[in-house]
């Protein structure tokens, strides 16, 4: 019987697992060239990828030229693309911290791979343009595999690598796993930026607690990290540990730059650049807020001056702004160049005080300026210019001494009251310490302080917070630590050199647009109308010629001139053997006043009490008295005491005193009681 035959059904199954076999054979030749891709870009290339940035340009440009001949693209239409791509390129080395020399080279081999792919979308890739890429090619791969500054910032880069690596570890073993390297920044000078973002639980002041313990586990030198919070992120997790590879802290070559300059008191001042590389702006008057004041400490020839005459350059463009200066450094030696721009030159201590007790009184004036449109704070205009008083070397006029009991508190008021009424007050000292200025005048300068190089690192604890934190010490020429109104940590700053020839050249072009203050505080207003007059005669050459005719001319009429005190005269002194009667009459204390052997500071200290009227007297105001007259706080308060032992006065509160004798009488009875001090200091009275 015949039997059909039938396909055998395990054709279609061979088949089938042949199209397995093959797809299987595929992807793992897939596979294997994926991983062999992948070991090869992360076991060669990557990690050399320093090394081979050259190549990687040249096969950018020959990738760019091909494809825009091919698709017949214009050659202009590859230069701007090249040309943006070079750009960018640019920006972020920038933003990476590459050092410029290394910025010019990469993005100049760019610019020639750049120009060849526009040559090659025009011409195509004949023979001529292949042997061009190939001698760019050569050329700049040999350069920077063969110049040493490439060489250096390579073998950087590889350490910055395995600390980068290594940090986290560290961090760890300090119960702190879970930090994360995100970025590493390279700064010119050896400085490198290491971003982190630090896992929950972990704290920027906690790490910074841990700062010694940190810079011992990666191997590096003492006090050569910082830590701060990110200025790129407002998130509070993520953090710079700053290292500083050098002995030295690097410092930014800022050159000055008049376009930045403020061409308002409203604006923001520009005043170098910060350890980023970021442009610093700080406002010498908050609109709403008035004038601020700020503090400044260094050693000699840390750039304290430098940093006012930065200050004084920056506001001199602005009609609105008038501004008085106290140099006390070597005849105005700093600030002289600024004079055509300047309202008030004080280069004396006597003449300091008198400028600033008049600021105190511009201040008391300028309330009457005020409307309720103002809102409590006068905005500085044209008609009432905003006052800047710099002051260069305060700790003779702000110490601990009873002669500085005056500029003291008129700086108080200048301080206090003076930031509604457009009235800002910048200072600046060396060795700043408890005798350089008065704690409470200290304290009110909240606005803006800095701290130059300073002899010892707790030095800087009077101008900035944290001063544990940073080393000023170390602090090249030009930089400083600034702290702002509202920043808990300091900064750093690189500051513009700001030459003396720069200075008188602004002060000359601006001079014309300085104006005057207002009449209404102007008139009447101690030692303004002469001021010019009491100028040294070796300024005169830096004055403008109004300012020099003003000085050279005669006294304005009415105005009484200011007496100075000769610090450099004696006090006489008269001892009399023969005590005068305290019930003496008028006509013997008016002939003992008119005696010439009368001590002027007993004299002065006797007058206090009779100009006051029967008003109590402050002991600060006989002190200051006696000061005038070449006497110390202890010859007052010892004959307070005596005055006091016989009546004459008595206390009205801690302090505070008050007549107890007839006023026409005392100044006889104060010289009786000096006699009897003087007898027993001889032995021969009571």
């Amino acid at each position: 019987m015949y039997e059909q035959q039938t396909r055998p059904e395990s054709v279609p199954r061979i088949l089938w697992g042949l199209v397995v076999l093959a797809a299987r054979v595929a992807y793992m030749a897939v596979r294997w060239a994926t991983w062999a891709a992948a070991w090869v870009w992360r076991r060669l290339v990557w990690p050399r990828r320093d090394q081979l940035a050259p190549l990687a340009l040249a096969g950018v440009g020959m990738a760019l030229g091909a494809a825009g001949h091919r698709a017949g693209v214009p050659w202009w239409v590859t230069l701007l693309v090249a040309s943006v791509a070079v750009a960018v390129l640019r920006g972020l080395l920038h933003r990476r911290g590459v050092d410029p020399v290394h910025q010019d080279s990469i993005t100049g081999a760019a610019a020639l791979y750049a120009l060849w792919a526009t040559t090659a979308t025009g011409w195509g890739l004949n023979v001529h343009t292949l042997r061009a890429w190939i001698a760019i090619t050569a050329l700049v791969v040999a350069a920077w595999a063969l110049h040493p500054t490439p060489r250096a910032w390579r073998a950087l880069r590889a350490r910055c690598r395995a600390w980068a690596a290594q940090i986290p570890a560290v961090l760890a073993g300090l119960a702190m796993a879970g930090v994360v390297v995100t970025g590493i920044t390279m700064q010119p000078g050896g400085r490198v930026l290491f971003h982190l973002r630090l896992p929950l639980g972990v704290t920027e002041s906690r790490l910074t607690s841990e700062r010694e313990r940190i810079w011992s586990g990666m191997g590096w030198r003492k006090d050569s990290i910082e830590i701060r919070q990110d200025p790129d992120h407002s998130a509070a997790d993520r953090v710079v540990l700053a290292y500083q590879a050098k002995q030295d802290v690097a410092r930014h070559q800022v050159i000055w730059d008049p376009a930045k300059a403020a061409g308002s008191i409203l604006q923001a001042q520009w005043w170098g650049v910060d350890q980023d590389g970021h442009d610093v702006f700080v406002p010498v008057y908050v609109p709403g807020a008035g004038s601020t004041r700020g503090l400044y400490q260094g050693v000699p020839s840390s750039a304290k001056s430098n940093h006012l005459r930065m200050i004084a350059v920056n506001g001199a463009p602005c009609d609105s702004t008038i501004y008085l200066i106290i140099d006390l450094k070597a005849q105005a030696a700093s600030l002289r160049g600024f004079l055509p721009r300047t309202a008030w030159l004080a280069t004396t201590e006597e003449e300091a005080t008198i400028l600033l007790e008049a600021a105190a009184e511009i201040i008391r004036r300028r309330g009457a300026l005020l409307t309720p449109e103002h809102n409590g704070v006068l905005p500085p205009t044209p008609e009432h210019p905003a006052i800047i008083i710099l002051v260069d070397e305060f700790a003779p006029i702000w110490g601990k001494k009873v002669r500085n009991q005056r500029a003291v508190e008129a700086g108080l008021i200048v301080t206090q009251q003076g930031r509604a009424l457009a009235v800002g007050i910048e200072g600046a000292a060396q060795y700043l310490s408890e005798n350089a200025i008065r704690p409470d005048l200290r304290a009110l300068f909240d606005s803006h302080n800095a701290c130059y190089r300073t002899k010892k690192k707790e030095d800087a604890q009077f101008t900035i917070p944290d001063w544990r934190d940073v080393n000023t010490t170390r602090l090249p020429t030009g930089s400083s630590y600034l702290t702002l109104a509202g920043e808990e940590y300091p900064r750093r700053l690189d500051a513009p050199e700001v030459t003396e020839a720069i200075l008188t050249a602004t002060a000359r072009e601006t001079a014309d647009i300085a104006p005057d203050l207002e009449a209404s505080t102007a008139d009447g207003l101690p030692g303004w109308a002469d001021r010019w007059s009491r100028l040294p005669e070796h300024l005169l050459a830096y004055c403008s010629d109004a300012q020099r005719e003003l000085a050279t001319a005669a006294p304005p009429a009415g105005v009484t001139p200011l007496r100075r005190t000769a610090a450099s005269a004696p006090p006489r002194r008269l001892m009399v053997s023969e005590r005068i009667d305290v019930t003496a009459p008028a006509d013997i204390a008016a002939d003992v006043r008119a005696s010439a052997g009368v001590d002027p500071a007993l004299a002065a200290m006797a007058a206090v009490f009779t100009d006051a009227r029967g008003a109590d007297v402050r002991t600060g105001d006989v002190v200051a008295a006696a000061a005038d007259k070449g006497r110390g706080r202890t010859y007052a308060t010892d004959r307070l005491a005596a005055w006091r032992g016989e009546g004459l006065i008595a206390p009205a509160g801690r302090g505070v005193w008050r007549l107890s004798c007839p006023p026409e009488g005392l100044l006889g009875a104060v010289t009786g009681v000096e006699a009897s001090l003087g007898g027993r200091r001889r032995g021969d009275g009571s």
